[in-house]
């Protein structure tokens, strides 16, 4: 997912380290922080193979050097096999989603449609799985009643979730794509 974002975000200029890791941060949320030996080591390993070169470096007195990236030929076409790709086991499959989803303007209708229908599918799936669980629960005998309603609840929270997921899409769908 980190890989597509920082592909993404230079697509539309070039960006320094520090830039890309405070946007990055951001987009995760307050719950998660990307760490600098997240990061470094990621524009390290995609200026090897060929997806980013630095183009700048600035030197401030007594500081580090800032280095600013750009996206190569191979770099876009990364980008876009990246935005294709479904991978089954992403537990990171929501905020993939979105790093997807903010990268649309980047990308034809075709396949803003088959980001949405696959990640449609993954949700319905998800929908079905969960509501297995719930029906299977309920017949678990071992369980008292009171574990059984906590458990319950957060199987609903899930179905609250995914049901949301499903009409927001559905209608994100119809309206745009």
């Amino acid at each position: 997912m980190y890989e597509l974002f920082l592909l993404g975000k230079l697509l539309a200029r070039p960006w320094y380290g520090y830039e890309f890791h405070q946007v990055l941060n951001a987009f995760v949320g307050p719950s998660r922080q990307v760490s600098w030996g997240t990061i470094y080591p990621l524009f390290r390993r995609l200026q090897a193979q060929g997806l980013i070169r630095p183009i700048s470096r600035q030197t401030s007195e007594g500081g580090p050097d800032r280095h600013a990236y750009t996206i190569t030929a191979a770099g876009k076409r990364r980008f876009h096999e990246l935005m294709i790709e479904e991978r089954k086991a992403n537990a990171d499959y929501r905020e993939t989603f979105r790093a997807k989803l903010g990268n649309f303007s980047r990308v034809d209708n075709s396949t803003r449609k088959s980001v949405t229908r696959n990640y449609l599918q993954r949700i319905v799936a998800i929908q079905a799985h969960t509501t297995h669980h719930h029906d299977l629960v309920q017949h678990v005998a071992s369980l008292s009643d009171d574990e059984r309603t906590m458990i319950v609840r957060a199987i609903r929270h899930e179905l609250a979730l995914v049901e949301y997921e499903i009409n927001w899409l559905q209608k994100e769908m119809a309206e745009f794509l």
